[in-house]
């Protein structure tokens, strides 16, 4: 093992302490800080943008997600963010910039910016004829706003390619 340390002053101006090239830890330090670095960087990318399959699974399990549940909404309101936070929702993907579209039939195309794949989502909204009965503590939740009204989510469907 060589006597020199693994940490040197650094002759360059400065009273730091950089690796010493001179000894063998010092020099693995120097070959594979840069590597792991890259290697985080890399991870890091590939965490933060969307692949064709996890847009696929997190618009299905959205899909699922919504069907057969309550949602407070408004007839005019764009449901397309119904849409946009259960994809969000699915814990698949990055979860940002799912980009939900409506369109003149009613559907909505959803896509991202990292993919060429748009699916087209269709949901029927059945208005609730009996207002919710809350119980202290229960998950439903009243209104957010007197505006909004008690609709359940009664058929969502998902297919490849945008809406027509």
């Amino acid at each position: 093992m060589s006597e020199e340390p693994v940490f040197i002053r650094s002759k360059w101006g400065t009273s730091r302490y950089v690796y010493n090239h001179r000894n063998p830890v010092g020099l693995a330090l120097i070959i594979l800080t840069p590597l792991i670095a890259l290697g985080v960087l890399f991870g890091m990318q590939a965490e933060s943008t969307w692949s064709e399959g996890e847009l696929h699974d997190a618009v299905r399990k959205g899909v699922q997600d919504l069907e057969g549940k309550r949602h407070y909404t408004s007839l005019e309101s764009n449901h397309g963010a119904l849409v946009s936070a259960a994809i969000r929702e699915s814990g698949i993907g990055p979860g940002h910039g799912v980009d939900t579209r409506e369109t003149e039939d009613g559907g909505y195309t959803v896509s991202t910016e990292d993919t060429g794949t748009e699916y087209c989502v269709r949901i029927t909204l059945t208005l609730e004829e009996q207002p919710p009965v809350v119980f202290p503590g229960a998950q439903d939740r009243l209104p957010p706003s007197p505006g909004m009204l008690a609709f359940h989510l009664s058929h969502a469907t998902f297919s490849n390619g945008a809406c027509h």
